[in-house]
Order: structure tokens, then C-alpha cells, then sequence
């Protein structure tokens, strides 16, 4: 079975945030759902939209999806939905330096992910943080995992990555997910497990991709195991 996951770094989406910031972000939600992705992670949601987040996606969605969050400092928090019909066990993990974690989900077939907002800038500490969670990961279930989020490090530099043998990365987009930077927003894949992108410029409305409002763009993969 595959399993479809869906990120966005919503860039301190607060009460004070511009309609359309807030109105793309809905849009995300209703679409993810409709199109029943497995796992939908939003990350840097400020701490006082948390309980609105959590309380809308339970009145909507509750009947579909799991709904929970990790707090994460004033700015930092996650919001995670997930299916109801798959079997998912939910843990945390702390990332190194930070005042934020990673969520940790076992999915069925032993098959574990992991979803963070990893250190900003190409510094020691985000290499250490992603090379960290892979080793981990790999001496868990050897292969068979997955991590994406707001990767905070160059899709480009992916080769400077000390990983387990056989990982590989995989992007959605060629150009730019954050305004500032490059490709940040992707995913680091293990050896046992086979990702499809998907076209996510093509899936949404085109407003839902230009960065006005939240400076990162949206991504969606799809995982499952190389042998059935």
C-alpha cells in the first residue's frame, strides 16, 4: 500500500496573518483531505493559532482524520493530521538545538517517517540534525523509512550528506520552495522504499504556489516499499 504525505511551512501563519495567507492555508487542508493524503504535516504554525487549527480540522475533519500538534515556541509549533483508517503509531524525538522536535510515525509494513522543521541555514547543526534522524531511523528499521518537512538544507547539497547506503533524495519542484532560498522544502527517502512526487504545481490553484503570503511552497509525496 502507498502512502501519500503532504507538507507545508505555513511561516508563522498567526491572527494577525493577511487573509490570503489564511485562505491558502484553508485551501490546503480542504484539498489534502478531499484528495484523502495519508499524512498532512504543517509546521511553523504561531502558538496562538494552534488551539484554532486543532479545533477547526477536529469540527471538519475529525471524522476522517487523527488530529494533533507539538508545540514548538512561540512560532514553531506543528499541526499533523492523519488517517483514521490506517494504522499509525505517533511518537516524538527532539532535534538537537532546537526548542522543537520530530514527530515520528510507525506505518504499517514497518515503514517509519519523519516530519520536522529542521535547523534554518546550510549550517553544521541542520547537516547534524538530518544526518542524525537517518542514522536513526536506518538503525530502526534499516531502509525503511522516510523524513521530510522544511528540510532548511539545499536539495542541491543533498550529496554532502553523510546517509545510510542506499538513500536518496526527491524533490517536487526544479526552481525554488522558499522565496529567499532554494529548493529547502523535500525528502530523504531509505533504501527499501520507492517515491513518486507529485506535481503539486499542477495539483493546486496556481495562487496556492506563488509565495505570497506563505513564504514556502507546499509538497506531496507518495511511498511505498521497492518489493511487495
Amino acid at each position: 500500500m502507498a502512502y501519500t504525505i503532504a507538507s507545508w511551512n505555513i511561516e508563522k501563519n498567526g491572527v494577525s496573518s493577511t487573509d490570503i495567507k489564511q485562505e491558502k492555508v484553508s485551501e490546503f487542508l480542504v484539498l489534502c483531505c478531499k484528495y484523502g493524503i495519508t499524512v498532512i504535516f504543517l509546521c511553523e504554525v504561531h502558538s496562538s493559532r494552534v488551539d484554532d487549527y486543532l479545533a477547526y480540522c477536529r469540527g471538519v475533519y475529525g471524522g476522517q482524520y487523527e488530529i494533533g500538534s507539538l508545540p514548538g515556541g512561540h512560532s514553531n509549533a506543528y499541526i499533523l493530521l492523519y488517517r483514521k483508517d490506517v494504522s499509525i503509531v505517533v511518537s516524538q524525538d527532539k532535534l538537537k538545538g532546537l526548542n522543537r522536535g520530530a514527530i515520528i510515525l510507525n506505518l504499517p509494513n514497518n515503514v517509519f517517517l519523519c516530519l520536522a522543521h529542521f535547523k534554518s541555514g546550510q549550517t553544521g547543526l541542520t547537516k547534524d540534525q538530518l544526518q542524525q534522524a537517518s542514522g536513526f531511523l536506518e538503525g530502526a528499521c534499516p531502509g525503511h523509512w522516510v523524513i521530510t518537512g522544511d528540510m532548511n538544507w539545499a536539495y542541491g547539497n543533498a550529496t554532502g550528506l553523510t546517509l545510510p547506503p542506499g538513500s536518496r533524495p526527491a524533490t517536487c519542484w526544479t526552481d525554488q520552495t522558499q522565496v529567499k532560498g532554494g529548493i529547502l522544502d523535500w525528502c530523504l527517502v531509505g533504501a527499501a522504499l520507492k517515491v513518486e512526487t507529485v506535481d503539486v504545481a499542477n495539483l493546486f490553484p496556481p495562487a496556492m504556489n506563488d509565495m505570497s503570503g506563505p513564504d514556502h511552497r507546499p509538497i506531496i509525496f507518495s511511498i511505498d516499499l521497492v518489493y511487495q
